[in-house]
């Protein structure tokens, strides 16, 4: 593998699976790559404009083409490293047999190869948490202390509903259902388009399905508007059930991940509600990645995940970087939003 150039690694990183999270795979499913670091694209928000009427005696009128608006930003770096020395590959790895008579060549194929996948697996996880804080704040803040770096990507993301204390849905005088109808009906209003998912954070769900409202929705003979059938999808995702008059299914996502002060946080923020499509808001967009090689030449590439090998001959290692230039980017901002459900949580 240490042989193989840049170009034919990345071929062979696009031919096995990816490792994408819920939240990418749903929300943000197309892929772009784009030939320069800076991406543009527009947003087009139509108005629902009617044809007017004319007189039989006149040929027509002229109506205005819609507007849109280019935004343009700056696609964050991502480049997780891993370092080889002769210690790694002249001890036995772990699992590996006691009398193996495997060569330190072998095991530093197979060393560079694994380490490929975690740094893959890194950059999938804080693509997830980039998809996450777009989805729930509408901006991602790239921050990297050691080289100044502070610059936040705002969407402009305004559809966060936070409920009052007499607004909670443990209260017996509470409906989550009218909130629902009014925020399903503000964004087909926005967009023309219905949501028809709902994400639920593990403490919320519970006291939605515990309401007195919501179960008497449950329980009227011959409608049961809401059924509450828990399904595991997979270990991380569950289906709840459906809201059937808002067309709406209903699900939780336990996952976690380490934040940069290295403390473990629920990759669902709690006490919230996320209203969405299932299928998607958006896409991830990929910045042009340019490093120096072997030739003492700086060399750009277009794709998603862009690998480098290199040695340092005076120290005796050898290092492997994954580079990539990932940005989630919605189509439109007014298509899904957020509640935040219980008191003392919010923005």
């Amino acid at each position: 593998m240490s042989d193989f150039t840049t170009r034919e690694t990345m071929d062979a990183i696009d031919q096995t699976p990816p490792v994408r999270g819920f939240f990418q795979k749903t929300f943000f499913p197309d892929e772009q790559t784009h030939v320069t670091e800076k991406v543009e694209f527009d947003v087009r928000k139509g108005k629902r404009i009617m044809a007017p009427f004319v007189s039989p005696r006149i040929g027509g009128k002229l109506i205005t083409r819609q507007g849109w608006k280019t935004n343009q930003f700056t696609t964050p770096k991502i480049a997780p490293e891993r370092v080889l020395t002769v210690d790694d590959i002249t001890k036995r790895a772990i699992g590996e047999n006691v009398y193996s008579r495997r060569t330190p060549e072998e095991r530093e194929d197979e060393l560079l190869a694994r380490d490929l996948t975690d740094l893959e697996e890194s950059i999938s996880r804080r693509k997830e948490w980039e998809c996450r804080q777009v989805l729930y704040e509408g901006k991602i803040d790239v921050r990297d202390e050691d080289d100044g770096v502070d610059v936040q990507i705002d969407f402009g993301f305004t559809n966060i509903f936070v409920l009052g204390a007499d607004e909670q849905w443990t209260l017996a005088t509470v409906d989550p259902l009218p909130l629902f109808r009014r925020i399903r009906k503000k964004i087909i209003k926005d967009t023309g388009r219905a949501p028809d998912m709902m994400i639920f954070s593990t403490d919320v769900i519970e006291d939605f399905t515990t309401n007195p409202n919501v179960i008497k929705a449950m329980n009227v003979l011959n409608m049961k508007n809401v059924e509450i059938r828990p399904r595991v999808v997979d270990p991380a995702l569950t289906f709840y059930g459906r809201i059937a008059d808002l067309d709406m299914d209903i699900y939780t996502y336990d996952e976690w991940f380490l934040n940069d002060e290295g403390d473990e946080e629920s990759m669902v923020p709690p006490g919230t509600v996320l209203m969405g499509h299932s299928d998607g808001e958006g896409q991830v967009e990929y910045g042009l990645v340019t490093q120096m090689e072997d030739d003492k030449k700086f060399h750009s590439y277009e794709g998603k995940l862009v690998p480098k090998v290199w040695a340092d001959e005076k120290d005796e290692i050898k290092k492997i970087r994954l580079t990539s230039r990932p940005l989630p980017r919605p189509y439109d901002v007014e298509s899904w939003a957020v509640i935040y459900a219980k008191r003392g949580e919010g923005v």
